[in-house]
């Protein structure tokens, strides 16, 4: 007996299709900062490794995070924590000034970190691969901060609090 292909005839995905099923993979929701200060949201970031410890995320090329990121060499990894979840919306549009704006945080070696983050992860960049319309960017952790806070998650584009 023959087994038919199970694949689909046509194989394209349009953005909206992808979106949709994507936004069921819970994330993280973290602030990307760098020298400015500059910061952007953003929620492809990963562990990358234990030895050295380092993360790997991933911005659009047009980003001016990405921008200030390349000419400075570091960055901060910021977990949102539920209590601060506007943020999100916050530092995805307008200017640095007004991402920034009534939003606490502290320079680590000019790097800025969000005080109130669940978890801050200042980095050096090791590497950064261009791939399609986004830049990948491996960076070594140099210091790192942990607040006993409930994170933000994203999942199915609701926002959830994970944590104690």
């Amino acid at each position: 007996m023959k087994t038919e292909d199970c694949a689909p005839s046509h194989l394209g995905v349009s953005a909206e299709n992808y979106r949709h099923a994507i936004s069921r993979l819970p994330t993280g929701v973290t602030v990307i900062t760098t020298v400015g200060p500059v910061g952007c949201t953003a929620n492809a970031v990963m562990s990358l490794s234990l030895d050295p410890p380092s993360v790997l995320l991933s911005l659009t090329t047009a980003s001016r995070t990405l921008a200030h990121i390349r000419a400075h060499g570091r960055f901060a990894v910021n977990v949102l924590p539920w209590t601060d979840r506007r943020l999100v919306a916050q530092f995805a549009t307008g200017t640095p000034a007004e991402r920034f704006a009534d939003v606490p945080w502290h320079g680590v070696g000019g790097v800025p970190v969000l005080t109130q983050a669940s978890v801050s992860v200042v980095c050096a960049v090791r590497e950064t691969v261009s791939l399609l319309d986004h830049t990948l960017i491996a960076g070594t952790a140099e210091w790192t901060q942990v607040n006993d806070t409930p994170a933000t998650v994203l999942y199915g584009n609701e926002q959830y609090a994970v944590g104690l």
